[in-house]
This record gives C-alpha cells, sequence and structure tokens, in this order.
C-alpha cells in the first residue's frame, strides 16, 4: 500500500514538474493592479464576514465534534504546491448546518487568508488538487497554461454557469481588469443558487 502511495506521488510530482519547464509565469499573475485589488479585496472579505465567521464556528463546535478548518494540497502559481484553507468538510458525521455552508459557498472564505499570502487569487482558475491536475490535464497541452494564473476563489465559467477548463484559458489569455469584473458579476448572478466545487 505504502509503495503504490509513494509510485502515485512521484507519478504527480513528475507530471508537475513537466507541467513547471513548459509554463512561462506570466499572464494576470504579473499584474500589480491584480496583487494590489486581490489583497484590498481579501481584507475587505474577512473583515466584512467576520461576524458571520465567529457565528459560523460556534455553530459548527455546537453541532459536531472534530476540526473546523481543513488545509488542503493544491497546485498553485507555476505548478508550486501550497495548503489552502477551507471549512472542514467530514465525510462521515456531516450536519445539515455543514451541507448549509457548502451550498451557500462559505466554506472558501478560510481561503482569503491564502489571497492575502500570495498563493491565490480573488479571481482565477479552480483550484486543483495535484492528482486532480494531473488527472484533468491528460491529452490536454494547452492545460498548463492555468498555471499561468493563481487559483481563485471565484473562477470563469462556460456561458451555461458550469465550471470549464476552456473558459479558464481564455481568461489567462485575455485578462484584464474588465475580465475579473465580468467573472465577478457572473458568480454574483449564477453561483448564488449553486454548490461550489473546488478541489473536493
Amino acid at each position: 500500500m505504502g509503495r503504490s502511495g509513494g509510485g502515485a506521488r512521484c507519478a504527480v510530482g513528475f507530471a508537475l514538474s513537466e507541467a513547471r519547464e513548459r509554463v512561462g509565469v506570466v499572464g494576470p499573475a504579473g499584474s500589480v493592479c491584480k496583487r494590489v485589488l486581490d489583497v484590498l479585496g481579501a481584507v475587505l472579505v474577512l473583515v466584512f464576514f467576520l461576524p458571520v465567521g465567529v457565528l459560523m464556528i460556534a455553530a459548527i463546535r455546537c453541532s459536531r465534534s472534530g476540526p473546523v478548518f481543513t488545509c488542503e494540497q493544491t497546485v498553485g502559481l507555476g505548478g508550486a504546491i501550497f495548503g489552502r484553507w477551507r471549512l472542514h468538510r467530514p465525510a462521515d458525521g456531516e450536519t445539515v448546518f455543514d451541507r448549509a455552508l457548502w451550498q451557500a459557498g462559505l466554506a472558501d472564505l478560510p481561503s482569503a487568508v491564502n489571497v492575502i499570502d500570495g498563493d491565490m487569487s480573488l479571481i482565477g482558475p479552480r483550484p486543483q488538487s495535484p492528482s486532480q491536475y494531473v488527472s484533468l490535464s491528460q491529452g490536454l497541452p494547452d492545460y498548463a497554461r492555468r498555471l499561468e494564473a493563481r487559483p481563485g476563489m471565484i473562477w470563469p465559467r462556460a456561458g451555461e454557469g458550469e465550471p470549464s477548463w476552456s473558459a479558464e484559458l481564455d481568461y489567462v489569455a485575455r485578462w484584464s481588469v474588465f475580465e475579473d469584473l465580468k467573472v465577478a458579476g457572473l458568480y454574483a448572478v449564477q453561483g448564488l443558487f449553486r454548490e461550489e466545487q473546488g478541489v473536493d
């Protein structure tokens, strides 16, 4: 079992190493304006949702035992791996309150800390675990271009509102502040009625 797991980790590491060699880290990641807006936006998110966050933590503590937060391995800018903070979603013993938080898209609020740290952006491609990245990139040579942008708390979607790797690549290629505003506007309209999907 350990040998098999080690082999899988080696395969993922090798695939990410190859992706890093193909990627020149430019695009949205090189914009000072985007970085400033990310930090300011993330600080506002944390301040604005602080009362909600305190109530969420208290409600989780009252409704179940176990951790409140989790730190998930996520592929970041240029293929670097970092720990993304989210609310913990228990595999067993999930409560109605847990499901409500995830359906409301509040589980990703702790990721604002990652935005301030510089590992994530408010808007960018979907966060993915290393194994997810390798699996989804099979047969798609352009997929590595998504590593030219920091993963986002909000990500580009297809016209019907569903996550789309082609929409993410288009976003990286055509990035502008206007494009960020467009993605945020679509999320405000479409994302309120959908449970978020990240690296789960």
